[in-house]
Order: C-alpha cells, then structure tokens, then sequence
C-alpha cells in the first residue's frame, strides 16, 4: 500500500507548479481536508490559477482524496494554541485522524508544531531533493524545480541557494 501524504494546501500548489505532483501521486496516496480543497481550488479557481484546475482533476478524478475532519475541537484548540491558520491546522490534525505517513507543509509556524507534536513532515523542497534521490526525477529536473521553488515558495534565498549546491550548481 502507498504512504499517505496529507497536504496543506501551498504545498500541494507549490509540488503543482514545478510539476512534481504528477509524479508524486503515482507513489504516494494524497489527502486533504475540505478547507485545503477551498484554498487549493476554490480561490485558485477565482484567480483563474491554472494549477487549481490541474489539483481540481486529480480529485475528481480520485488520485487526491478529500477527506472530512472528524474533530473540530482540536482543530479550534490547535488554532488557538498556536495561532495557526485553518488549513494548515486542519492538515495537522486531518494528519492524526488518518494515521498518515507523512505531512506536507511549508507554513513555518506550522512546522514548529509538527515538531511539538512528533509529525513527521516534508516541504516542497525536500521533496524535490528526495524524489531525486529516489530516481523519481532528474538531476536537471531537480535543478529546474528548485529555481522555481525560489520563483513560487516563500523559501529563504540561501535554502534554494543550498539545495541547488547539494545538486552540483555553483553560486
């Protein structure tokens, strides 16, 4: 059976716009709560953002799953512990109910309580050096998705800088 990633929802956009999320969904079962799909799609979908439409079909198609959140206290708990959002609270706790592998997340507020709360997590970074590392993508791939990364994601410039020396380009 594939590992379950959930996903907040500029994760999920971020590995749409550096075409990682096609490859990833052929090994990885992907969730999301109704409020990512709101984020990811539905406000994507009234900037007529072309990568809301892409997410729009792998769930219509079944390749992402939404799923609901069973315990809306935690969620307002998580909220008002941590002063998160509610997409990346919901993936947080979406992550507990569906004893997932792994979650996707790139908020960093989010990723100190990930840490608080033992999850296991990966950014859109890290995946495009994993996935290389699994053979899943190319080096020049890798390269090209990480200077997009630095185009898209609120990533700091010397993370992209470090990622790109990791795959043999000098700066």
């Amino acid at each position: 059976m594939n590992k379950i990633i959930i996903s907040d929802a500029s994760t999920l956009i971020l590995l749409q716009k550096i075409a990682l999320l096609d490859k990833l969904v052929k090994n990885f079962e992907f969730i999301i709560s109704p409020e990512i799909y709101g984020e990811a799609v539905v406000k994507g979908k009234k900037i007529k953002s072309e990568d809301s439409y892409s997410i729009e079909s792998k769930i219509d198609s079944g390749i992402i799953k939404v799923k609901k959140i069973k315990d809306g206290k935690r969620v307002n708990q998580i909220i008002d512990e941590f002063n998160l959002e509610k997409g990346e609270t919901e993936a947080i706790v979406l992550f507990l109910q569906e004893n997932a592998d792994i979650l996707a997340i790139d908020d960093h507020k989010a990723i100190n309580v990930c840490k608080i709360y033992k999850i296991p997590f990966i950014t859109a970074l890290t995946f495009v050096i994993t996935a290389l590392d699994a053979k899943v993508i190319m080096k020049n791939e890798a390269k090209e998705m990480v200077r997009n990364l630095g185009i898209y994601g609120r990533y700091k410039d010397e993370l992209i800088y470090k990622a790109l020396n990791y795959l043999g380009e000098k700066k």
